[in-house]
């Protein structure tokens, strides 16, 4: 049954099929009155499979076994409850602590925690990384598992540091920050200073001492997320074409050099309507990081009239419910593909960089995730190519034609919402 030809009754639609539907609907006005203007750039809201929509591999990231994001708490150093939080959101399900503030000794905040089971990020000193590895060494932690940001200060000295960090690959010295909250135009004015940041991090590192492919090991970038989830996928997956585009004016002799680590963070208004909108608004800019490929998410603590305890539960449980029940963790880059969010993504990089990525697509090589469940009995990879789709039979129909395989309405989401029960 899986292998039969299913729709030989129903000759694949073309887009002058599809676009006479969505006219009839919108009854009388241009298609056009429907188009997006990103960044400059007109944007259709329609696409077909014939459509040549550039993409490119290297805003993929590498993950290839999934999409496994680290869960991170932000603690206030100087908090007397900081180990008590840190104990509570470990036990909870998170994986990685921010320290905000200065860390005199790891004790008492880090006391009873494992560095090599979690990501640190601190606002860091040279002396840090010392009580950091003595700690690492005390706990038997292997030097690769040892995973950590400095936060150091963009103009430190890191000379001393080059031998010290020589085995430890995923310890980042310096962490850039986009700076936060505005529209599309000033979130992506903010990424390029980013970019601009990084690439002189790079030349700061490589002046002292630091190989390329080890200078791009120590970065981190933190892009905070808006409200549009799918121009904050494509400006994650757009950013990370832009910065490979970056390090590869370097020449870096490992490919893996050309990614790097991207930590998201939810970003709330000064002001909102609701005593709890912003645990809507944090679950979806949660969501948006994650399908974009993010390597790190934080979700800082709202305020909510439950208190302060209940809010960190439920901070918890955003990354737990999208994890283990939502299953956004099982395929990397899940979106990728998507004609509307891959022109996004071009979009974006063409906003960032001139450099446009060369790479050439090649069949997935992963098979099936053991063990997945699989409610409809189809089976998942971890990572798909264009080439795993290439066959789809249904990626050349359009929705408002039989046999009705993207939606009932042409238009769709262009015009009005969805009901609930048209959803079900």
């Amino acid at each position: 049954m899986a292998n039969d030809p299913l729709f030989k009754a129903f000759p694949p639609a073309t887009r002058a099929q599809w676009e006479a539907v969505i006219l009839k609907e919108l009854k009388g006005k241009d298609l056009s009155t429907l188009n997006v203007e990103v960044n400059g750039e007109t944007l259709p809201p329609f696409h077909v499979a014939s459509d040549q929509v550039p993409t490119g591999e290297r805003r993929r990231g590498v993950k290839r076994s999934g999409n496994p994001w680290r869960a991170i708490i932000a603690v206030d150093a100087n908090d007397p409850d900081a180990n008590d939080q840190i104990l509570e959101g470990l036990m909870g399900g998170v994986d990685g602590v921010e320290i905000h503030g200065h860390l005199r000794s790891l004790d008492p905040v880090l006391n009873d925690v494992l560095l090599g089971a979690i990501d640190l990020q601190v606002d860091g000193e040279h002396g840090s990384l010392g009580l950091l590895l003595k700690r690492a060494e005390e706990q038997g932690v292997p030097a690769t598992d040892l995973s950590l940001c400095l936060g150091l200060p963009h103009d430190a000295d890191v000379r001393d540091l080059k031998d010290r960090i020589a085995k430890f690959p995923r310890i980042r010295l310096f962490s850039i920050s986009d700076r936060g909250l505005g529209n599309s135009e000033v979130a992506i004015g903010h990424s390029s200073e980013a970019l601009e940041q990084g690439k002189a991090l790079l030349s700061h590192l490589i002046a002292q001492g630091f190989t390329i492919d080890d200078a791009c090991a120590r970065l981190q970038f933190r892009l905070h997320l808006g409200d549009d989830l799918f121009l904050e996928v494509a400006r994650l997956r757009a950013f990370r074409e832009a910065w490979a585009a970056v390090v590869d004016a370097f020449k870096p002799q490992h490919d893996c050099s050309h990614t790097t680590w991207i930590q998201a963070v939810v970003s709330y208004p000064s002001e909102t309507k609701s005593a709890h909108e912003n645990l809507i608004r944090a679950t979806l800019q949660a969501v948006s990081a994650i399908t974009g490929g993010c390597d790190g998410l934080t979700i800082p603590t709202p305020k909510i009239p439950e208190g302060d305890v209940l809010a960190r539960r439920v901070v918890r449980n955003i990354h737990n419910l999208l994890r283990d029940e939502s299953f956004l963790g099982r395929v990397a880059d899940p979106i990728g593909g998507s004609y509307t969010v891959e022109q996004l993504t071009s979009t974006l990089v063409k906003a960032l960089t001139d450099r446009e990525s060369a790479a050439q697509p090649m069949a997935s090589s992963q098979q099936p995730v053991a063990g997945l469940p699989n409610r409809e009995e189809i089976p998942l990879k971890s990572f798909y190519t264009p080439v795993d789709t290439d066959q789809l039979e249904h990626l050349h129909y359009a929705a408002g034609i039989p046999p009705y395989l993207r939606g009932p309405y042409g238009s769709m989401y262009a015009i009005r919402p969805w009901t609930i029960r048209q959803y079900a």
